[in-house]
């Protein structure tokens, strides 16, 4: 049954730990369950938005006077080498379930937190890939979408932003036939070659895009930014494209710092950065 909570704080719902109260919250299983609740924000003409691991969004500390909607809507369905999967499953769970049925392609995303809605809606990548290389559909409350309909380029997707709402319900993805012995070892390689590199800290992951050919963490650490501190937000040492939370950090230290590293890459390097987080 559904339940629509009041002042649900989203700090809880955040690999960031960071952010205020939803003025209402409620975590949709189901299909009817997501109606439900959209139908209710609309009816209280209140805004809404989607998430899932909440692993690439940071919450404002004022909150969001709005109807928050966690989406938790898993399932796992394999054929031969396709598979289709409910937004809210974890991607983690999505990778190791089709190792284990002899199929390889996902994975470069061993350790990529959140869920595979969230992943096909950023079209989340490492090692030279991405989602987008494996969608064959992506089945939202409205529509359907061929992948060539999905609009993906680097780090988005028609469905990126907390103004889209086109709420993914179902993802159809087309892997190849593997072994599972070479696939759990790349995954085991995968998984010791990321030891030492992410910042043991609260985060959302990588903030900016990467300006390609070159790369904003090194861009950041050119710029000598590495290691400072607002408040308890602080530019990792590790990984200087992520900002992380040593304490009670608020959203508003995590802004300060992405707008420094904004001006000083600007100012030395004349490029760009571009965030490729989602702010609620």
């Amino acid at each position: 049954m559904l339940q629509i909570k009041e002042n649900e704080i989203l700090a809880n719902h955040s690999t960031f730990k960071i952010g205020g109260a939803a003025r209402y919250f409620a975590v949709a299983k189901n299909k009817e369950e997501i109606l439900e609740v959209v139908n209710f924000a609309k009816g209280k003409k209140l805004p809404f938005f989607v998430f899932g691991g909440g692993s690439n969004i940071l919450f404002r500390d004022e909150g969001f006077d709005g109807v928050a909607i966690k989406l938790s809507v898993v399932s796992y369905q394999l054929s031969d080498n396709k598979i289709i999967i409910g937004a809210g499953t974890p991607l983690a769970q999505v990778i190791m379930k089709s190792v284990e049925n002899g199929l390889t392609g996902l994975e470069w995303g061993i350790g990529i937190p959140g869920t595979i809605g969230g992943c096909v809606a950023g079209n989340c990548g490492a090692y030279g890939h991405d989602i987008s290389e494996s969608v064959k559909k992506v089945k939202t409350l409205g529509r359907e979408y061929l992948r060539n309909k999905c609009n993906f380029s680097y780090r988005e997707s028609r469905f990126k932003g907390n103004d889209k709402k086109e709420i993914i319900l179902k993802i159809e993805l087309k892997l190849n036939k593997g072994d599972k012995e070479k696939s759990k070892t790349e995954i085991k390689n995968i998984i010791e070659n990321r030891k030492g590199k992410i910042p043991p800290y609260p985060s959302i992951g990588s903030i900016f895009k990467n300006p390609k050919p070159l790369v904003a963490r090194k861009l950041i650490e050119e710029c000598g930014l590495a290691g400072m501190i607002i408040g308890n937000a602080k530019i990792s040492d590790l990984h200087p494209n992520f900002i992380v939370n040593i304490g009670s950090a608020k959203s508003e230290d995590v802004f300060a710092l992405i707008k420094i590293c904004k001006e000083k890459v600007k100012e030395k390097f004349k490029i760009d950065l571009e965030e490729e987080i989602v702010v609620v």
